[in-house]
């Protein structure tokens, strides 16, 4: 188990259906469980779904915070088996951005009752969403740097996390809650997401997987939408116009739809 003690949101459903396994929702870089509590965690347990949403180490209120740079993807993988390991049953995981790559690697390391990916970190990595950013809004590479190294000075740049996070129509109070909240993540986990592994979306397993991708994402392309969805034998679906941040964006009940839709598919009740 790892010496770092994670801070885990939890909440029950309010009236648990039958045959509905556990949903681990897991943050993206920059982010802690938060980015999860303002929509996705009420609906999904009012739909009838246990959520567990956990902060991965040196993120949010978890520990390790002093050291975040020392912890690599790898790290963020053993805090969700460790955390699966206390579960009653396998989960459902619900990966965004960089959490999405993380949820793919511990479903290639143990069993999960699903895989719901939101604009995820593509198996291979991060090369085809640099090379995004570079062509097409070379400034918000800048401004991404200008964070890592300064932190809050530059998240509370509303337009800044506007434009890389969200649609035009997202609400004004939603970006400054992000704003607020958004850190630095791990350089190690950055520099490990950079390096392309080509093999690593071959031999995934056969297990229910939904891929969601945001139409106006400024950091991960639908290209790397579709080939997370290629790797898990499925077909991506693209929620056009919806920012990054798609858990919260102007398009998040949308999103939290299509996800009600395919959980109710894939665990009907008895």
């Amino acid at each position: 188990m790892s010496v770092y003690t994670l801070e885990i949101l939890k909440a029950d459903a309010a009236n648990k259906r039958k045959n509905a396994p556990p949903l681990l929702m897991i943050h993206g870089a920059y982010a802690g469980s938060w980015c999860w509590e303002g929509y996705f965690l009420p609906y999904f347990t009012e739909a009838g779904w246990d959520v567990y949403v956990p902060s991965l180490r040196g993120h949010a209120g978890s520990m390790g915070r002093e050291k975040l740079d020392h912890f690599g993807i790898d790290d963020y993988v053993k805090d969700i088996l460790d955390m699966m390991a206390t579960l009653p049953e396998p989960p459902i995981l619900i990966g965004h951005s960089m959490g999405g790559l993380v949820a793919q690697r511990v479903a290639k390391q143990a069993k999960v009752a699903g895989l719901v990916l939101l604009a995820s970190v593509a198996p291979y990595g991060v090369a085809a969403s640099f090379a995004h950013l570079v062509t097409s809004q070379p400034n918000l590479l800048w401004d991404l740097g200008q964070f890592q190294w300064q932190g809050a000075a530059a998240a509370g740049n509303p337009s800044f996390v506007r434009e890389l996070l969200f649609s035009s129509k997202t609400d004004r109070a939603m970006v400054d809650y992000f704003a607020a909240r958004a850190q630095p993540e791990s350089m190690r986990a950055l520099t490990e997401m950079a390096i392309p592994h080509p093999f690593a979306g071959f031999n995934c397993p056969k297990l229910p997987c939904l891929v969601l991708g945001a139409g106006a994402d400024q950091l991960i392309p639908p290209s790397d939408s579709h080939a997370c969805a290629s790797a898990w034998h499925t077909k991506a679906i693209i929620i056009e116009d919806c920012g990054h941040a798609m858990m919260a964006d102007f398009h998040k009940t949308e999103v939290a739809k299509e996800i009600h839709e395919w959980l109710e598919l894939t665990y009907p009740q008895d």
